[in-house]
């Protein structure tokens, strides 16, 4: 009796270990999630060479977009007064993604010098912003880790 409900126990814990569920269709729920991630990235790319700048609504050009940026990169940083600013690109249509959603509008980049934590400046580092309707939507300096990407298969662009 004892040999049954080991050999019971031993294989009911095996089944529930494999690491796929199969599903109704005779594919496992990790498969049909793969799937559907595959379908997705797909759809996605469709999109991303659908893009058009020129016809697309990227709101109005706000006329201080330099004072936007620089308010909003004094924002993050760590001694905000010692920013030193130089060579702002002027703004140019561009698109990025916001909760799955393709949002449009402005991009520019500039040069910042400021101080870090220890009180020295760290040199010029590369930041590049996105503006749709006079609002600062998202800030990335170039230097961090995926600094340098907009979103999967669109970099940041700045000459």
């Amino acid at each position: 009796m004892k040999k049954y409900v080991l050999a019971f126990f031993v294989s009911s814990v095996l089944t529930g270990c494999g690491p796929h569920s199969t599903g109704l269709a005779g594919t496992s729920e990790y498969d049909q999630k793969m799937q559907l991630a595959k379908k997705h990235d797909q759809e996605f790319a469709e999109k991303v060479k659908n893009i058009n700048l020129e016809t697309a609504d990227v709101g109005h050009l706000p006329k201080n977009y330099k004072q936007l940026v620089e308010e909003a990169i004094r924002n993050v940083l760590k001694d905000p007064d010692s920013a030193k600013f130089s060579d702002m690109t002027p703004p140019r249509k561009e698109v990025m993604v916001q909760q799955r959603n393709f949002v449009y509008g402005y991009s520019t980049c500039v040069f910042v010098n400021a101080k870090n934590s220890y009180g020295g400046y760290t040199g010029k580092q590369l930041y590049w912003a996105f503006i749709r309707d006079n609002n600062v939507l998202r800030i990335n300096n170039t230097n961090d880790a995926y600094g340098k990407i907009i979103f999967v298969g669109r970099p940041v662009k700045c000459n």
